[in-house]
C-alpha cells in the first residue's frame, strides 16, 4: 500500500491539485486503503491506478481491453449515476455486470482490486450493484479481500443478510456456511446456479465454475429430500453446460455430470426430465467422441447416463438417445470396460432390449445390436431378449401375406446366432420357456411352434411337417410328446442329408438332436437314438460325450430301480449298439475313446446284467487291442438271463478279470496308462482296474520277471488311486494275509455288488500292495545275488509306505518289506538314517520301523536267523548317532525308541549266547555294551529334548576323565579298555558312512579329545583329507576338491588335534600335518577349502606347542606360521583369528 500511496502523491503533484474542501467526508469506501486514508485520495488519482491494473488484466485476458474506453475512460470521471436517466443507468449496469462477471475469475490478483477500487469510487457498485459484486467475490470467500467487500455493502433485508456475521466479525466464512444458507434459502441456490451457467457469448473461469459446482453439489448432497422445486432450480445449469450449441468447456461438463450423478441417486425425477437429461448427456458423449476426447473422460460421461438409467429405474430407451449412443465410436467396447469394473447390468439389459425393438426397422441398429451382444455380458437376460425376438416373430407370422416375414426370420436368426456363440444353453432354455408359456395360453396345441416355423423356414418347398424350423422349435418344445414326434419325423426323413449340404445354416439340426440325448424323458432319448447317420455328420467328440453321459445316466436309473429302470436298460443297450457300430464305420480313430466309455460296464452287476452282457459282447467289436486280446465271457442261456444266481455272475466276472489280467501282464507298459485313465472315470471303473492289477500279480510265478516289471510300471498309478479313495479308519485289511491273496480276490469279486465301492477299492489296494511285496519277496529269493539297491521299486514302496498320510495302514507292509524283500534288511534301511537329503519325517518313520523290527526280534523265541538279524541291528548302532544328534526333536525321539529296542535285542542276544555258548564278536556281545545301551536308553528324555546333550553325554561316557554328567558307578561297570573298544567300534563303522554321516558322528564324539586319533581309521582319514587339500591347492587334480562336509571334518579333526594341552608327543606325521594345514600358497578368501583349515589350525595352537619345539624346528616353523598370518591379514581374514 505504501507504493500505491506514493503513486497517488505523484499523481496529485502532476495534476496540480488544489487543497481539498474543508467539507470533504471523513471516510470513503475502499478495498485498497483504510477508510480514512481513502477519504484523502481524489478520484482522479485512483483512475491511473485502475488503468494500470486493467492493463495487467488485459495481458492475462484480452477481454478486459474493451473496458478501457468505457468504464475506465477519462470521460468516466464526469459520470454521475444520480443525474443519469434510467436508460443510461441500465446501459451502465449492463456494462458493470459484464465486467464483474469477467473479473470474478481474477479477483485474487492485486490488479483486479485496483480496478474494483475505481468501480466503487466512481460507480458506487457497492450500492447499486450489490448482487453482482458479491457474486464476483464469493469464489474467494475465504480471503480478507472478500471480507472488505462485504463490509462495504449495506446488506439490509436481502438474501445476503446471512453475511452480517462476516461484516461484524471480520472473519472469512468457510464454504459450509454458504452451503447451509443455500439449504435454508433455495433461492440463493438458484442464484448460484444461474450465475455460473454458461452463456453463448461468455464462459466463466475455472475458479468460478468449480466454486459454484462445489456449492451446488454439497447442497444437493446435504438436503434430506430433493423435491421437484429444488431440482428445477439447478437443472438449467446442467442443460446449459451440456448444450453443444453453447460450447461450454470441460469444467462445465464435469460440474454438470456431477450434479446429474447426485440428482440421479438422491431424487425421484420426472420421466420426461430423465429422458431429457439422457439425451443431453448422450449428445455430450457423442460430441466428445467426435472430438477425440480421451477415453477416460468419455467413460465418465457414459457412467452418468448409466447412473441415470439404473437409479431412476428407466423402463425404456427412447429412439433419439439410442441412435445417438449407437453412433459413438466403439460404444460397445466402452460399455465392456465399464461392465468389468462396475455393475451396469440393468443398463446393458435396457440398452440391448431397446436395440432389439429398434433393429426390426433399422439395419444399423441391428448391426450394432449383434456387436453389442457379442461384446457385453448378457447371460442374465437372454430370456428377455428371446421373448422380445420371438414375440416380434409371432406378430409377423399372424399378418396375412406378410411380405417381410422372411426378413423377420433372417433378423431373428442373426440375433440368435450371436447369442448362441456364448450362451447356447440359456438360448435353448429361453426358447423352451417361451414355447411352454405360449402353449399354455394357446388354444391350438402346438400352434406357436408352427407360427414360428413360418418365420424361420427359408425352404418353402419342404413340407411344413418336417421343415427345419418346425422341427427345431419342436425339439425344444416343453411337451415331451412333441419332441418325440419331431425326432421320429427326422428318423423317417432324409432331412439330415439335406442339412449337410448347407452346414452354415443357423438352425443346426444335428446339434439339436444331440441335445435330445440329454432329455429327461427317456422316450425322447429313444427316439433320438433311432435316427440313422448321426455319427456321420456330428462332431465325434461331442456325440461320444453325449453317449457317455447317457450311459451313466441310465445305469444310475437302473441301480436306483423304479418304473423307469426297464426303459433305461433298453435305452442303454441301444446307446451301446449305436455308439460301437456307427463309430466302427465313421470314426475308427476313436476306438480308444469308445473302449474307455465301455470299460466301466464290463463288470457284470445283477441289476445291469443286460447292459453289462451287451457291453462285453460289443467290446470285442471295438477293435481295441486290450479287448481283442482278451477271451471274454458274455453268453448265458435264456433261462439264466431271467434269474441269474450271484455265484454265476461272480464266476463270469472272475473269468473276465483273469482274461484282462493276462492281457495286461503280457505288456503292462502298453496298457497301464489307458487302464489308469479308465479307472479314474468312476469308483466302479476303479474297482475293475484294481482287480485286474491284483489278479495280474497273482498269476503263477513262471512269469515272475513280468510281474516285477508290472510292479515298477503300476506303482505310480496305484499311489494315485490310493489318494482318490481316502480310506476311513486305520484297520482296513487287517484280516488280509499275504499268504491267502487268491482267496481274498475271490471274496472281493463277490462283494462287487456292495454299495460302498470306496471301502471295497481300499481293501483291493491293500491286497495289491501285499501282492507287490509277495512278488518282490519271491524275486529276491530266486535272485539272492542281486543287490537290493538295484531294485528301485523297493525304495519307492518303502518311501510311499512311510510318507503316506495313512501309513498306519501300512505298518505290516513296511515290516514285511524290510524283513523279507530286501535280502539285506539292515543295509537297505540304514541309508534312510544317515542321508542328509531326506526329510525329518522320513528319517523318523524309518527309525520307528527299525524299532518295531527290534521288538519283533527281541520277542522271538529262537532260530539262528534271528540271532543273525540281532547282530545286524546292533551293528547299526554307530549309524544311529546321526539321527540321535539331529536338530529335529521327532527324529531324536524316534532314534531313542530304536535305542530302547536295541537294548532289548542285546538282552535277547546275550541270553541266546549264554545258552549256545557262542561268545560272538566283541564288543556287541559284551555285557559292557549292554550297560552302554541301557545308560543311553535311561537318558531318553534329555536326548530327545536337547540335541546338545548326546555329544556331551557320550563323550563323558567314553573319555578317560570322569565328570558329574555320568554316574560314578557307570565308569566302574565300563572300564577304559571297554570304552576304547566301543569307541573303536563306533569309529570303524561310522567312517564308512557318507561325508555327512562321518561329520555328524565325529561331531558327537569330539568331546573325547585326542583319543580319537588312536583309531587308525581317524588318523588315515585326517591325512587323506590333508593330502587332497594340498593337491587342490597345487592344482594337480581339480577332481580332488573337498566337499563342504569333508572340509568341516578336516577342521574338526584339526581342532581336536591342537586343542589338547599336551602337544609334546607329536609325531613326525602330525607335525607334517600341521605344516600342510598352514600351507597358504594360492590362498583365496573365496576358497573355504584352503582358508578354513588354516584358520582352524592357527586358532587352536597352544603356547605349549612352541615351548616344546627345538630351536632349529622353531626357526623352520615360525616363519611358516607368520607367513600364514600375513596372508590372512592381506585377505582381510584376520578378524577370524581370536
Amino acid at each position: 500500500m505504501a507504493s500505491i500511496a506514493s503513486q497517488l502523491q505523484a499523481i496529485k503533484s502532476a495534476l496540480g491539485s488544489t487543497p481539498e474542501s474543508t467539507r470533504r467526508p471523513i471516510t470513503r469506501p475502499s478495498v485498497l486503503f483504510d477508510a480514512k486514508e481513502a477519504a484523502d485520495i481524489d478520484l482522479r488519482a485512483i483512475l491511473p491506478i485502475a488503468l494500470s491494473g486493467l492493463e495487467h488484466l488485459t495481458g492475462v485476458d484480452e477481454r478486459f481491453a474493451r473496458y478501457s474506453s468505457t468504464l475506465f475512460s477519462q470521460t468516466s470521471l464526469e459520470v454521475n449515476r444520480e443525474q443519469q436517466t434510467q436508460k443510461e443507468n441500465d446501459k451502465l449496469n449492463k456494462s458493470i455486470s459484464s465486467y464483474l462477471r469477467l473479473l470474478a475469475g481474477y479477483l485474487q490478483l492485486p490488479a483486479a482490486l485496483k480496478t474494483l477500487e475505481y468501480l466503487i469510487r466512481r460507480y458506487l457498485v457497492h450500492v447499486y450493484n450489490v448482487d453482482e459484486l458479491l457474486l464476483c467475490a464469493l469464489p474467494y470467500h475465504d480471503t480478507h479481500a472478500f471480507v472488505r467487500i462485504v463490509q462495504l455493502v449495506n446488506l439490509g433485508n436481502s438474501k445476503w443478510t446471512f453475511l452480517d456475521g462476516v461484516k461484524s466479525s471480520g472473519a472469512p466464512p468457510p464454504r459450509n456456511v454458504l452451503v447451509q444458507q443455500c439449504i435454508r434459502d433455495t433461492s440463493l441456490l438458484e442464484t448460484f446456479s444461474n450465475y455460473a451457467a454458461p452463456k453463448k457469448g461468455f464462459l466463466h473461469s475455472r475458479t468460478v465454475v468449480c466454486f459454484c459446482t462445489a456449492v451446488i453439489v454439497e447442497c444437493l448432497g446435504a438436503i434430506p429430500k430433493l423435491d421437484s422445486n429444488i431440482v428445477q432450480r439447478v437443472v438449467g445449469y446442467v442443460f446449459d453446460s451440456l448444450n453443444p450449441d453453447i460450447g461450454a468447456d470441460r469444467d462445465y461438463k464435469a460440474g454438470a455430470l456431477m450434479i446429474v450423478g447426485v440428482l440421479a441417486t438422491r431424487a425421484t425425477l420426472a420421466p420426461k426430465l430423465v429422458q431429457d437429461l439422457i439425451i443431453f448427456v448422450a449428445r455430450a458423449a457423442q460430441h466428445d467422441a467426435l472430438e477425440s476426447v480421451d477415453l477416460p473422460w468419455l467413460r465418465v460421461t457414459v457412467m452418468a447416463i448409466i447412473s441415470l438409467v439404473q437409479s431412476q429405474s428407466v423402463q425404456e430407451f427412447r429412439k433419439k438417445p439410442l441412435m445417438i449412443l449407437k453412433d459413438i465410436r466403439d460404444f460397445s467396447g466402452v460399455l465392456s470396460v465399464l461392465s468389468s469394473e462396475f455393475n451396469i447390468e440393468n443398463f446393458v439389459r435396457l440398452y440391448v432390449e431397446s436395440l432389439v425393438d429398434c433393429s426390426t426397422s433399422d439395419e444399423s441398429c441391428h448391426v450394432h445390436l449383434i456387436e453389442t451382444m457379442e461384446t457385453l455380458p448378457i447371460k442374465n437376460f437372454v430370456e428377455r431378449i428371446v421373448r422380445k425376438v420371438l414375440g416380434n416373430c409371432i406378430k409377423a407370422s399372424r399378418v396375412t401375406d406378410n411380405p417381410d416375414i422372411n426378413r423377420t426370420g433372417i433378423w431373428a436368426k442373426k440375433i440368435f446366432a450371436a447369442i448362441e456363440k456364448k450362451y447356447s444353453c440359456e438360448l435353448r432354455d429361453a426358447i423352451r420357456k417361451f414355447l411352454e408359456e405360449s402353449e399354455i395360453n394357446s388354444v391350438k396345441g402346438d400352434s406357436t411352434s408352427k407360427l414360428l416355423s413360418l418365420v424361420f423356414d427359408e425352404s418353402k418347398s419342404m413340407p411344413s411337417e418336417i421343415s427345419d424350423a418346425n422341427i427345431w422349435f419342436s425339439l425344444d418344445h416343453p411337451k415331451a410328446v412333441v419332441r418325440q414326434s419331431a425326432l421320429s419325423k427326422i428318423a423317417k426323413s432324409d432331412i439330415l442329408k439335406k442339412n449337410t449340404a448347407n452346414p452354415q445354416k443357423f438352425i443346426n439340426m444335428q446339434d439339436a438332436i444331440i441335445r435330445s440325448l440329454y432329455d429327461d424323458d427317456l422316450s425322447v432319448v429313444q427316439a433320438a437314438l433311432s435316427i440313422e447317420g448321426l455319427a456321420a455328420i456330428s462332431s465325434p467328440r461331442g456325440l461320444l460325450k453325449a453317449y457317455d453321459d447317457l450311459l451313466v445316466k441310465c445305469t444310475d436309473i437302473i441301480h436306483k430301480g423304479g418304473s423307469k429302470a426297464s426303459k433305461a436298460c433298453d435305452v442303454a443297450v441301444s446307446c451301446l449298439e449305436k455308439m460301437v457300430m456307427e463309430y466302427q464305420v465313421h470314426h475308427m480313430e476313436h476306438a480308444k475313446d469308445i473302449a474307455t466309455v465301455v470299460f466301466g460296464l464290463l463288470i457284470v452287476h445283477p441289476k445291469t446284467l443286460k447292459v453289462n452282457l451287451k457291453a462285453l459282447e460289443l467290446a470285442k467289436k471295438i477293435q481295441w487291442d486290450f479287448y481283442a486280446s482278451s477271451p471274454l465271457v458274455y453268453e448265458l442261456t435264456a433261462p439264466e438271463v431271467k434269474n441269474v444266481p450271484l455265484e454265476s455272475i461272480a464266476s463270469i466276472n472272475m473269468k473276465n478279470i483273469q482274461a484282462f489280467a493276462e492281457t495286461f501282464l503280457s505288456n503292462p507298459n502298453k496298457h497301464v496308462e489307458w487302464l489308469a485313465d479308465c479307472g479314474n472315470r468312476s469308483s466302479f471303473s476303479r474297482t475293475l482296474f484294481l482287480l485286474i492289477v491284483l489278479q495280474a500279480l497273482l498269476i503263477p510265478t513262471e512269469v515272475l520277471d513280468k510281474q516285477v516289471n508290472l510292479c515298477q510300471v503300476c506303482l505310480p498309478a496305484l499311489k494315485n488311486e490310493w489318494s482318490h479313495i481316502q480310506p476311513k479308519g486305520d484297520c482296513i485289511g487287517d484280516e488280509i494275509s499275504i499268504d491267502n491273496l487268491e482267496k481274498c480276490i475271490t471274496e472281493l469279486v463277490k462283494h462287487i455288488f456292495n454299495n460302498d465301492t470306496d471301502a471295497l477299492n481300499a481293501r483291493i489296494l491293500v491286497c495289491i500292495f501285499w501282492g507287490l511285496l509277495r512278488v518282490q519277496s519271491s524275486y529276491v529269493k530266486q535272485n539272492s545275488m542281486i543287490d537290493a539297491g538295484e531294485n528301485t521299486a523297493l525304495d519307492d514302496l518303502f518311501m510311499y509306505f512311510i510318507t503316506s498320510p495313512d501309513n498306519n495302514i501300512f505298518q505290516k507292509h513296511l515290516q514285511y518289506l524290510v524283513a523279507n524283500c530286501t535280502g539285506a534288511p539292515i543295509q537297505f534301511i540304514s541309508k534312510y538314517l544317515v542321508d542328509e537329503g531326506l526329510s525329518a519325517g522320513v528319517q523318523a518313520e524309518s527309525l520307528l520301523v527299525l524299532a518295531s523290527i527290534c521288538s519283533t526280534c527281541a520277542l522271538s523265541e529262537s532260530s539262528s536267523m534271528d540271532e543273525s538279524l540281532c547282530m545286524q541291528l546292533l551293528r547299526l548302532f554307530p549309524s544311529l548317532i546321526v539321527p540321535l544328534s539331529h536338530e529335529n526333536k521327532d527324529v531324536r525321539s524316534s532314534a531313542m525308541k530304536f535305542i530302547e529296542g536295541l537294548s532289548l535285542v542285546w538282552q535277547r542276544l546275550s541270553t541266546s549266547v549264554s545258552k549256545n555258548g557262542n561268545n560272538g564278536k566283541f564288543p556287541m556281545s559284551s555285557p559292557a555294551f549292554g550297560v552302554f545301551l541301557e545308560s543311553l536308553a535311561n537318558q531318553k528324555a534329555m536326548i530327545s529334548s536337547d540335541a546338545r546333550f548326546l555329544p556331551a553325554y557320550i563323550s563323558s561316557m567314553l573319555s578317560p576323565s570322569q565328570d558329574l554328567m555320568v554316574p560314578e558307578n557307570l565308569h566302574e561297570r565300563i572300564d577304559q579298555p571297554t570304552k576304547d573298544a566301543i569307541l573303536n567300534f563306533i569309529l570303524h563303522s561310522s567312517l564308512k558312512l557318507s561325508p555327512y554321516g562321518k561329520l555328524m558322528v565325529l561331531s558327537a564324539l569330539k568331546g573325547v579329545g585326542s583319543i580319537l586319533f588312536k583309531a587308525e581309521e581317524v588318523k588315515s582319514l585326517f591325512l587323506y583329507l590333508l593330502d587332497r587339500r594340498s593337491q587342490h591347492q597345487s592344482g594337480h587334480d581339480s577332481k580332488q576338491i573337498l566337499t563342504t562336509h569333508e572340509t568341516q571334518i578336516l577342521c574338526l579333526l584339526l581342532e581336536v588335534l591342537f586343542a589338547v594341552e599336551d602337544q609334546t608327543n607329536f609325531g613326525s606325521e602330525t607335525f607334517e600335518a600341521l605344516l600342510k594345514a598352514l600351507k597358504v600358497d594360492g590362498l583365496s578368501h573365496e576358497d573355504p577349502v584352503a582358508v578354513m583349515p588354516c584358520l582352524t589350525a592357527l586358532q587352536n595352537l597352544q603356547p605349549v606347542f612352541f615351548e616344546n619345539l627345538k630351536n632349529d624346528t622353531k626357526v623352520y616353523v615360525c616363519p611358516i606360521i607368520l607367513y600364514a598370518i600375513v596372508r590372512l591379514v592381506k585377505l582381510q581374514l584376520f578378524a577370524h583369528l581370536s
